[in-house]
């Protein structure tokens, strides 16, 4: 009787140990940084911090949706804390009087985003009149402009209709539309499983496309060790990248199903920015003016009610933070 006794006591303490562990965890959840990114192969770093184990790693939760459209919801509702998204979709959020603070600018795409088309639409003139799908709520809509002003050609030649980026493989394949303006993994595919053309990149005319890391203003205090440990090892893992790179391109293409020739091409297309980078586009309020007269342009393009008011919007103190300044 005795033994039994003690067994149950023993029990009891398993369980009591049981539950106090998942409270724990469930406390560590609440407390870590909630982060949602959309497929671009310049937001990688972040999952190679978590495949590297970094110090620190799980100070962040990260969650890969499959549009930067679900990445923005997720900000505007409150269910992410971060997110990594263009500039261009962060202005919209702040036109909708979403408080997010930009605290770092992650990368410039060079041609990352491009105009692909079926293997027989070779140029402009066999294009008309088919049907081009993009995501309207991302970088693609000014990239579209900048395609159409560049050619000097009319939207009204084309019908443009929505196709999200989770959706654009599909539509592609079917048939449904015959062009789509897309980037990262899903441009890679179509040319490489496709034989689709590029006949546009977003690096023709010079204008600059740049991935930022945004915070709910709200968080930034709360969450100031998740931001902090975020960002030191994004960095980390990139200097490990260009330091690592055949390794790296590997571990991305297992993860992302693609090829590793398709990742190194692809990094070609995009300008990965170290935090010094980062802080240089702070510094003089050029991040800030650029956001600005992108802000103007998609209102004149009716992409957003209003240019919102950014002055408040951009800070460069984590980073030098993070640098040690």
């Amino acid at each position: 009787m005795k033994f039994t006794f003690l067994s149950i006591n023993a029990s009891k303490i398993g369980i009591l140990l049981f539950f106090s562990s998942v409270l724990l965890a469930c406390q560590s959840q609440t407390q870590a940084l909630r982060v949602a990114v959309s497929p671009w192969l310049g937001f990688e770093p972040i999952f190679l911090s978590k495949q590297l184990s970094f110090e620190g790693s799980n100070a962040y939760i990260v969650n890969e949706l499959t549009t930067p459209s679900h990445v923005m919801h997720a900000l505007k509702s409150g269910q992410v804390d971060a997110g990594f998204l263009s500039l261009t979709e962060t202005i919209s959020l702040l036109s909708e009087r979403v408080d997010l603070t930009v605290v770092a600018i992650i990368d410039r795409s060079v041609g990352g985003d491009a105009l692909v088309t079926r293997q027989d639409i070779k140029n402009i003139e066999q294009l008309k009149g088919e049907r081009i799908g993009y995501e309207s709520l991302s970088v693609a809509s000014l990239v579209m402009d900048d395609w159409l002003q560049d050619t000097k050609v009319n939207a009204d030649d084309f019908v443009l209709v929505e196709a999200k980026l989770d959706e654009q493989l599909a539509l592609f394949r079917k048939g449904e539309i015959s062009a789509v303006m897309t980037s990262g993994p899903i441009q890679s595919r179509l040319v490489d499983n496709l034989s689709a053309n590029v006949l546009y990149k977003s690096a023709a005319q010079g204008q600059p496309y740049y991935r930022v890391m945004v915070v709910r203003t709200e968080v930034l205090q709360k969450k100031r060790n998740g931001i902090s440990n975020l960002l030191k090892n994004f960095y980390k893992a990139n200097t490990w990248l260009e330091e690592h790179s055949r390794e790296g391109y590997k571990l991305i293409a297992k993860r992302t199903q693609l090829y590793s020739k398709e990742v190194r091409q692809a990094y070609g297309n995009i300008q990965m920015l170290n935090a010094q980078q980062s802080i240089a586009l702070f510094s003089g309020n050029f991040i800030l003016g650029l956001a600005q007269e992108k802000a103007q342009r998609m209102a004149e393009l009716e992409l957003i009610h209003r240019a919102p008011d950014l002055s408040r919007s951009f800070t460069s103190e984590w980073l030098l933070e993070l640098n040690g300044v």
